[in-house]
């Protein structure tokens, strides 16, 4: 069954590590049908493993449990469906992509 996905616009915020070492690329804000947004998915570089290539990918917004549960960390928006799923993916990913291709200095004055 086929799901609806809603327009989605991102904007994007680099993140340059000064080290260079670090997996965060930069975060993203979502919005959807341009009446509720999703704040602070951040955009992080996956290792290769089982001989998949690495490569960028998103974490949604979670907040730490409390009481028993204060080891656990727990997404509070992320998508349901798989093809929601792509769409943010393939849309914050693309705008990740355009900013990134941006010289760093560019805009500033």
């Amino acid at each position: 069954m086929e799901h609806y996905v809603p327009k989605l616009e991102a904007s994007v915020r680099l993140y340059r590590d000064p080290n260079g070492a670090g997996v965060l690329l930069g975060f993203a804000d979502v919005v959807i049908a341009g009446s509720f947004v999703i704040k602070g998915v951040r955009i992080l570089m996956g290792k290769p493993k089982d001989e998949k290539p690495g490569g960028p990918f998103l974490s949604f917004p979670a907040r730490k449990g409390g009481g028993t549960a204060s080891d656990r960390w727990f997404e509070v928006a992320y998508p349901i469906t798989a093809e929601a799923r792509k769409a943010v993916s393939e849309c914050v990913l693309d705008a990740y992509a355009k900013a990134a291709a941006k010289p760093a200095d560019a805009g500033l004055a």
